[in-house]
């Protein structure tokens, strides 16, 4: 690579060895040592079986099931000169299905979106900046579970796959979740969140007093890499509250040594068990860890840069957008 100096490759080389050194702290300590210590406080590993076809069809019964995403584009860069394009998608595994799709703009330079902006900086304290994103965050949950909500009512399906904790909807948009977990109870459709970037630090915070000081920081997905075999969970007790109303379980299923996680509505927790083994049978040994079919929807409702860019140069004057949305950097000739 060109233009690496002395000085950078020594830093690299440090940051390199300082991460080495903490993270390998794991082999000392001993990962059957710290197995031992997360089935004795956390919960139970349990082997992962894939189920044959004939399960699968007993478990359709000529439902679909669904997979649920969404996707972030944006054109344009600091605050408040940038617009915002979500998209949220329901795509069914019945083919020939159209998808469900749901959309929504947001921009500050907009001025119901400024005042609603405005609102919630006042609300929560926090720069208007940081209230943009988290109005972005909860737009995009909310589209993502109204499109859960009308798959439902459009294909009955078994169970709704979405991208991501379930935590997350529950959190970001409060009143479409509540409407989604009715109907999914009273249509006896299976919810689950697959997570594939572990960020909690909820097994951390369980195993605090029996993890080695230099293990303390570490967040759920590092304590985890590498612990579980392929084709197995980990069954959170019942009774550790991690999550609000939702029972959660990690696995490994493919040759990736990263886990991803699993949740389900607590109300829905006598299914985990089946819920685990679809995961791990509609999951590739050699992918990411995650089914298939999510990463088809993923596949589908994302919009690329430059899609976007032909989307607003379309609809959007020319000289709106070289006014509003342009960013300098682009025009650099060297």
């Amino acid at each position: 690579m060109n233009g690496v100096t002395p000085r950078l490759q020594d830093l690299l080389e440090q940051c390199n060895q300082r991460l080495k050194d903490k993270y390998n702290i794991q082999d000392v300590c001993g990962k059957e040592k710290l197995r031992e210590e997360i089935a004795r406080e956390i919960g139970e590993f349990k082997t992962l079986n894939k189920l044959c076809s004939d399960r699968l069809k007993e478990f359709t019964l000529n439902r679909p099931m669904v997979g649920v995403d969404g996707s972030v584009n944006i054109v344009g860069k600091l605050y408040p000169h940038y617009i915002v394009l979500l998209q949220g998608l329901a795509k069914s595994t019945f083919k020939g299905e159209a998808g469900v799709f749901e959309y929504e703009i947001l921009s500050p330079l907009i001025d119901e979106d400024e005042e609603s902006i405005s609102q919630l900086a006042i609300e929560e304290k926090i720069s208007r900046q940081e209230a943009a994103t988290k109005l972005k965050a909860s737009l995009m949950a909310q589209l993502e579970v109204k499109v859960a909500i009308e798959s439902i009512k459009r294909w009955k399906p078994t169970l709704v796959m979405m991208d991501g904790s379930l935590i997350r909807y529950k959190n970001e948009a409060e009143k479409e979740w509540d409407d989604l977990v009715e109907l999914a109870l009273r249509e006896k459709v299976l919810l689950v969140g697959v997570i594939e970037e572990i960020g909690t630090h909820l097994l951390r915070d369980e195993l605090e007093d029996e993890l080695p000081i230099t293990m303390e920081k570490m967040y759920d997905r590092e304590l985890l890499f590498g612990i579980f075999k392929q084709g197995e969970m980990l069954k959170v007790d019942e009774g550790i509250d991690f999550k609000p109303q939702i029972q959660t379980a990690f696995l490994r299923t493919s040759k990736d040594p990263a886990p991803i996680g699993i949740d389900m509505l607590r109300k829905q927790r006598e299914e985990l068990d089946f819920v685990a083994d679809l995961v791990y049978t509609l999951t590739p040994d050699e992918g990411r860890g995650i089914p298939l079919w999510l990463d088809i929807v993923d596949e589908e409702v994302r919009i690329s840069h430059k899609q976007m860019n032909l989307l607003i140069d379309n609809y959007f004057d020319r000289e709106l957008k070289q006014r509003l949305f342009h960013s300098k950097r682009l025009d650099r000739i060297y």
